[in-house]
């Protein structure tokens, strides 16, 4: 310890910003050795966030308040809660606190919320109701509302990683995030469930033979903008962004089976079209990864588990879920 007492702040702001490539945890240490680390050490505190739960979030907003200042180190946020439950009202309240402090400093961003109910679309809904002008990467794992491009204020968005959704198509963020989002270059896709995203992949390639009726690729009704009070939905026409480099599917686990090898035909062919459709797209386009497995009942998903290690991969400069 004493070497490093004796080295000059500005190479021990450089060995502690190597250090502090986790969680956190590394620089919360670092601050507790001495007065002198604590100094040069604070800064790394807020530079990487992971929080769990209304509780942490809490403690972090009155930080913010007395030092409004430390908001503006943040750049990289993960938030995993396994259900606000009775508090979803006051967990998203405090996420939309946070984010008018974060929000013009954040380049990446991942959000994992448990709960299946209203509740959590509005938790997920924070993100797409703010202005994330630096946000490089977003990754919303859960069932999340699909973005309305009208509201959506992400001009740096690069990559977007939706996981998780089972009551929505994945493909219906394609064309609102497309319009809004004008360096989106990779998409990934975790499935948490057998929507059929062949007939919007197909639409917006323009492969041939490819359906021409949006209302009838599977896809979410989206509000109509500057509808004002009147009530209004469509289905927009699937689009890709014109610098797509990747889109990555990585199918939903096949249903249980009353027999070992046996699979549904309804899954069957679920990934029969996933597999013709990568050949089919532009070369190099489009990515089918292995699909989830299942273990008798235990059927595996994009949890929030592998979500924090994708996130602090990328935080370490690695390639994280778009390995």
């Amino acid at each position: 310890m004493s070497s490093l007492c004796i080295l000059p702040p500005e190479l021990l702001l450089l060995i502690f910003g190597a250090a502090c490539d986790d969680d956190g945890t590394t620089s919360r240490s670092l601050v507790q050795v001495s007065r002198s680390f604590h100094f040069l050490a604070q800064p790394f505190i807020y530079r990487v966030l992971a929080l769990g739960g209304t509780g942490q979030l809490t403690t972090l907003l009155e930080r913010f308040k007395r030092e409004p200042d430390f908001a503006s180190l943040v750049e990289h946020v993960l938030i995993v809660d396994s259900g606000p439950g009775p508090e979803c009202l006051a967990f998203e309240n405090a996420l939309r606190t946070l984010w008018g402090f974060v929000a013009p400093t954040v380049r990446s961003l991942a959000l994992s919320v448990r709960l299946r109910d209203e509740g959590a679309q509005k938790v997920f809904q924070t993100v797409f109701d703010t202005s994330f002008p630096c946000l490089t990467d977003l990754t919303l794992c859960g069932e999340h509302p699909i973005p309305a491009g009208a509201s959506l204020r992400l001009p740096s968005l690069r990559r977007f990683h939706t996981a998780g959704l089972t009551k929505r198509n994945p493909a219906s963020c394609f064309t609102p995030l497309t319009a809004a989002c004008p360096l989106l270059s990779h998409i990934r896709v975790s499935m948490g469930s057998e929507s059929n995203i062949t007939h919007a992949v197909s639409a917006a390639f323009g492969l041939p033979g490819a359906r021409t009726d949006s209302e009838r690729m599977c896809l979410d009704r989206i509000p109509i903008s500057g509808e004002g009070e009147r009530e209004g939905t469509y289905v927009p026409f699937p689009m890709l962004p014109s610098g797509l480099v990747s889109l990555a599917v990585k199918p939903a686990a096949p249903p249980m089976s009353l027999f070992a090898g046996n699979i549904s035909q309804f899954y069957g062919q679920y990934l029969k079209q996933l597999e013709e459709l990568v050949p089919a797209c532009p070369r190099g386009k489009m990515k089918l990864l292995p699909a989830f497995k299942r273990a008798m009942w235990d059927a595996e998903i994009y949890d929030a588990a592998e979500m924090r290690q994708d996130w602090i991969d990328a935080v370490r400069g690695g390639l994280g879920a778009w390995a």
